[in-house]
């Protein structure tokens, strides 16, 4: 009993992005289309498969499935505007193998366990006439405004398994309505549909984000200014004003505190160095309290989807002793940040009398910081 597959491809992927289509694109090292195909190359029992394709992109395909020898992969054929165009159009390419059954998979749904396509499979060989797999919802769910029973709904997966000439039929009936289920055609003609288990690793790729994956990065930062000449110049470090104490000189408040944990959080999303951001030659940061560049650090952060997860400076000086002001300099930090005081830790160190600072020339400051950020799990071609 011949079982054939259809994989569909053919959408332009909008709402994930510009560009290139999703199931064109190099995910995690591969591209869902070719994921999806070689899945089901992986059960002895499919016949063949065809994939629905968006026009222009034959040569493309012809590249990512090169490597592929596998005489079960037919050629693909152009789908349509609308998903069920390009279902039917596959389904009458097929028709001329004479299947008895056929799966029709989503080519973005590339992360589907073996075990749901088996699910199906044994469900048709047991005399049903359409299967598809489905999950329970683990959010709350609404309609119209109102709770309902999350009990009561189920959401749909593919691949939905059917009698080949019974969805072949619907198709070519239904040609002129634009279905996203193929099993909705079953139910308009009070076809029984079985529900078989999925699983919610077979999420279908929409958005970027759900080819988004968690990942640590570290940066590291310096910072070093020599003490002013100026009697009236006063010193900052973190934030914290050191009173009766020699300040920095520099362009701004010249807190080298704040400044390597500026730097260091740059360099952990990979945006350069403060200078680029706050250039010298910009009035608005003569003077500037430095403590606006980690209001623009946290809204950087923000903006690139990740969030601090510790940060550890360590301040060199021969004065002042930094753990009498440890800790009002960990709470500005955490406020401006907005982190836990627990994730920062600032400690003081001397050289000695050795090295710039030990000199009493001045004070430098380091700092690591490490950050979790959502990235895409996306190669660029």
């Amino acid at each position: 009993m011949p079982f054939f597959a259809v994989i569909v491809a053919a959408g332009k992927g909008r709402r994930f992005g510009e560009g290139t289509p999703k199931q064109f694109c190099c995910i995690g090292g591969s591209f869902p289309i070719k994921k999806s195909v070689e899945l089901f190359l992986s059960f002895d029992f499919v016949s063949g498969i065809v994939c629905a394709i968006p026009s222009g992109f034959q040569e493309v395909y012809t590249e990512i499935f090169k490597s592929v020898n596998d005489p079960r992969l037919l050629q693909p054929v152009v789908g349509g505007g609308r998903r069920s165009d390009s279902v039917r159009i596959a389904l009458k390419v097929i028709s001329q193998y004479s299947p008895n059954y056929v799966l029709i998979h989503d080519a973005v749904r590339c992360f589907c366990p073996r075990f749901v396509v088996e699910n199906v499979f044994q469900a048709l060989n047991s005399g049903a006439k359409a299967v598809i797999p489905e999950i329970f919802p683990t959010d709350s769910v609404r309609v119209n405004g109102k709770s309902v029973s999350r009990s009561s709904v189920k959401l749909s997966q593919t691949p939905q398994g059917f009698c080949f000439e019974v969805i072949y039929q619907l198709h070519q009936k239904y040609k002129d309505k634009d279905f996203t289920d193929d099993a909705t055609l079953c139910e308009l003609e009070d076809i029984d549909v079985t529900s078989v288990m999925g699983d919610v690793l077979n999420r279908k790729i929409t958005f970027q984000s759900d080819v988004a994956k968690e990942v640590f990065k570290t940066g590291f930062g310096y910072d070093a200014h020599r003490f002013s000449e100026t009697p009236e110049k006063k010193l900052y470090l973190m934030g914290r004003e050191i009173e009766n104490h020699k300040g920095l000189e520099g362009i701004s408040d010249a807190d080298v505190g704040i400044h390597s944990v500026v730097d260091a959080i740059l360099g952990a999303l990979g945006a350069g160095s403060i200078g680029e951001h706050f250039p010298a030659s910009e009035p608005k940061n003569k003077n500037a309290d430095s403590k606006i560049f980690l209001k623009y650090c946290r809204e950087l952060l923000i903006k690139k989807e990740a969030r601090l997860t510790s940060i550890d400076t360590t301040i060199v000086c021969e004065s002042p002793n930094i753990s009498a002001y440890a800790t009002e300099m960990k709470r500005t930090i955490a406020s401006y940040l907005e982190v836990p005081k627990s994730s920062i830790n600032i400690k003081g160190k001397t050289t000695e009398g050795m090295g710039f600072e030990g000199r009493r020339e001045g004070i430098s400051a380091t700092t690591i910081v490490t950050i979790k950020q959502n990235v895409l799990n996306k190669n660029e071609q």
